[in-house]
């Protein structure tokens, strides 16, 4: 059976990822998808590998999406020194808190059949690695790193999912929560 004329890859993620940021992915279907696309879902099977294809299209878009938000921002402000890693904090979170549903997508774990996604992801820890040492003594070793670039994403994860679910319900400002949080982390890794 041929795919159907003018269905795409692009057509299919770019539809999944509404239905994951405006009902979260859990809403992410073959059914949901094959009526957002107004097609019988057996169609999509020409297109997609059922729903663990859909997903893994889910997860590898995500991943290119959050990369070219942070390479922007950073293009944006030429990695001022001091600053690169808060304007990275800074794209992560704005990324999670506009596309709640493709952000969830990126945190599916990596299989051995999407190496696309592996690739992305690695990309992702290179460049936060690479800003991160700037806060860390010269001499610390690749393990101590990439501790510190697990605690960067645990505050970035934590903090955009507490947004993404309402967890922030008293009057303050979460923009100055996060700026508090993200300097009182960097001041905490930088003990050179």
């Amino acid at each position: 059976m041929s795919p159907r004329v003018g269905l795409d890859y692009g057509m299919i993620v770019r539809a999944a990822a509404t239905i994951a940021d405006e009902s979260g992915l859990s809403a992410v279907t073959l059914a949901s998808l094959a009526q957002k696309l107004n097609v019988r879902p057996p169609s999509l099977y020409n297109h997609v590998d059922g729903l663990p294809g859909v997903m893994a299209m889910l997860r590898l878009h995500g991943l290119q999406q959050l990369l070219q938000t942070i390479e922007a921002a950073l293009q944006r402000n030429n990695e001022e020194e001091g600053e690169a890693l808060l304007q990275v904090a800074e794209a992560y979170a704005a990324f999670a808190l506009q596309h709640p549903g493709l952000y969830e997508a990126t945190q599916i774990l990596p299989d051995a059949e999407n190496p696309e996604a592996a690739e992305v992801s690695k990309r992702i820890v290179e460049l936060v690695s690479r800003l991160i040492r700037r806060y860390l003594p010269v001499s610390v070793d690749e393990e101590e790193v990439i501790h510190a670039v697990r605690g960067f994403r645990s505050l970035l994860h934590g903090f955009t999912s507490l947004s993404n679910t309402g967890g922030f319900g008293l009057p303050y400002s979460t923009n100055e929560s996060f700026q508090y949080m993200m300097r009182a982390y960097l001041n905490g890794i930088n003990y050179t």
